[in-house]
């Protein structure tokens, strides 16, 4: 059966706020954009220098916030400008564009720097599940399971995934909690109290 309305969890801002790309300032761009001998290792694997930017400020946005984000040239041209001029220099940045192999490329590169991985369907949906079922056992509430769902992925170091795939989770999660209780009451209730 298809989902014809998906849980409201988080408003519009929100979704907005936490799948895109952060906004530094310059203190924190120093911060997050700073790399290590291994991390200055892996940048130097790379080949050209644009993709070597975006790499940086993939890392450093997954330093911020642990999601897989496909942010454009447009919406995070600044960074990338300053990654340019502090960390690679050289002639100014070229608008470009990575299609999809590129950039999942590029961030097994930040899995494997920050011992990351991420979400398999397969795998982590049941485990998942099951950690929010505990959880609803106390608090059924959407977004009390939403940010366990999210405590949970970062604690077992797997990058938080797209949203409507936590929708899905956090719902599963709900309605196996209410059918629980209601089989429990079904099971406790006297046949008096039922009728009532």
């Amino acid at each position: 059966m298809a989902y014809t309305e998906r849980l409201q969890i988080l408003i519009e801002s929100e979704i907005t706020e936490l799948y895109s790309p952060p906004s530094f300032s310059l203190e924190e761009r120093r911060f997050y954009f700073s790399l290590n001998d291994r991390e200055a290792k892996a940048a130097k694997s790379i080949r050209q220098r644009s993709h070597r930017c975006y790499f940086v400020a993939l890392l450093g946005y997954f330093k911020s916030k642990p999601i897989v984000l496909s942010p454009s040239f447009g919406q995070i041209e600044e960074d990338l400008k300053f990654i340019a001029c502090e960390q690679f220099p050289g002639p100014g940045l070229r608008r470009f564009t990575l299609d999809r192999k590129q950039r999942n490329r590029l961030y097994q590169k930040v899995f494997g720097l920050l011992n990351y991985q991420s979400w398999r369907d397969q795998t982590d949906r049941d485990e998942t599940i099951a950690r929010l079922q505990r959880a609803a056992k106390s608090w059924i509430e959407p977004r009390h399971l939403f940010d366990t769902a999210i405590e949970y992925l970062s604690l077992r170091h797997i990058a938080i995934p797209k949203y409507t795939t936590l929708q899905v989770l956090v719902s599963q999660a709900m309605t196996i909690e209410r059918t629980a209780i209601a089989s429990s009451l079904a099971e406790h209730l006297t046949t008096d109290l039922a009728a009532t």
